[in-house]
Formats: C-alpha cells, sequence, structure tokens
C-alpha cells in the first residue's frame, strides 16, 4: 500500500458518508434538496480559510433560503458540507444558487448541488446556462481540466487566494 492509498481510502468513505446522507435527505420528500460543500482542489480540501468561508457561505444560503430545512450537516475528510430541504421548485433554487456561486470571488470554491424528489441533479446544463468557469482563467473549467491548460500547484494556488480574505 503506498503513502497516498490511506487518504484515497478516506475520500471514497467520505464520498460515500455523504450520498448516503444525500439519500436520506431525498427521502425526506422535499420539491428541492441543496447539497452545500466545499469544491477545494489539492489534498488539503480545509486549508486556512476554509472553515471560516463555509460559515459564511451557509450563512448566505440560509439567508436566501430562510424557510430552508436542516436535514444533514457533517464534517469529514473533504470538509463541511450542509444538506438543506427546500420547499421551492429546484429549477428556480438551481438558479438562485447559481447567482450565490457566482456573486462573491471566493464563491467559486463552494458547490451548491441541487436535486429533485427523484435524485436528479439540476445542474447548469439542464437550464441552458453555461459552464462553470475555470478558477485561474475564465474558461469552461472542464475545459481546462481535460487539457491540463493550467499546473496543478497553480490551481491550489488561485484556491488558497480565494480564501485569503477569510483567514484570520
Amino acid at each position: 500500500m503506498t503513502r497516498s492509498e490511506p487518504f484515497a481510502l478516506e475520500i471514497l468513505a467520505a464520498r460515500d458518508s455523504r450520498q448516503a446522507a444525500l439519500f436520506r435527505a431525498l427521502n425526506a420528500g422535499h420539491p428541492a434538496t441543496l447539497f452545500v460543500s466545499l469544491n477545494i482542489p489539492g489534498r488539503e480540501k480545509t486549508p486556512p480559510g476554509a472553515e471560516a468561508f463555509f460559515g459564511w457561505m451557509s450563512e448566505h444560503v440560509k439567508a436566501e433560503f430562510p424557510a430552508a430545512i436542516p436535514l444533514a450537516s457533517s464534517f469529514d475528510v473533504l470538509g463541511h458540507y450542509l444538506i438543506l430541504g427546500l420547499e421551492d421548485d429546484s429549477h428556480s433554487v438551481k438558479r438562485r444558487c447559481i447567482e450565490l456561486e457566482t456573486g462573491h470571488p471566493s464563491s467559486r470554491l463552494i458547490d451548491l448541488d441541487v436535486y429533485t424528489p427523484d435524485g436528479v441533479q439540476v445542474d447548469r446544463a439542464l437550464l441552458g446556462l453555461a459552464a462553470r468557469s475555470c478558477l485561474v482563467c475564465d474558461q469552461r473549467a472542464v475545459d481546462c481540466i481535460r487539457t491540463r491548460r493550467h499546473g496543478f500547484d497553480e490551481i491550489v494556488a488561485q484556491a488558497h487566494e480565494l480564501l485569503a480574505p477569510f483567514r484570520t
């Protein structure tokens, strides 16, 4: 077993646990389920500023959706996450989440994933909207990832720079 294998197993276990939490939340029967999580590249998923940033963004999400019902909240190797049940239409929830994801430069480091009651993720493509932009440039993130347009260290450094306002 290599040094990175235990960490990879921890990540897989965290993803499985999150998926189970999402499945339980979907069974609560809300018109929309919102999964809020950090999207930090690199091995270190909670670098300095990440916890404060997640708290700040969670408050913005709760202000945008004041009637949201907390269904799950936890911390694992991937960082903090929060699952909320909403009584609004999932498509309108996703549109409002996109506004939150684009409202502040650091918001690029959060994922606001919206699901229908039957577990279908409402993404930007489903709404006819452009894909998320890259952390480093203005191109589509998926294209930069596929072509490896930016070095890994450059991407991680950009994420850390976006967290700088949240460090104490």
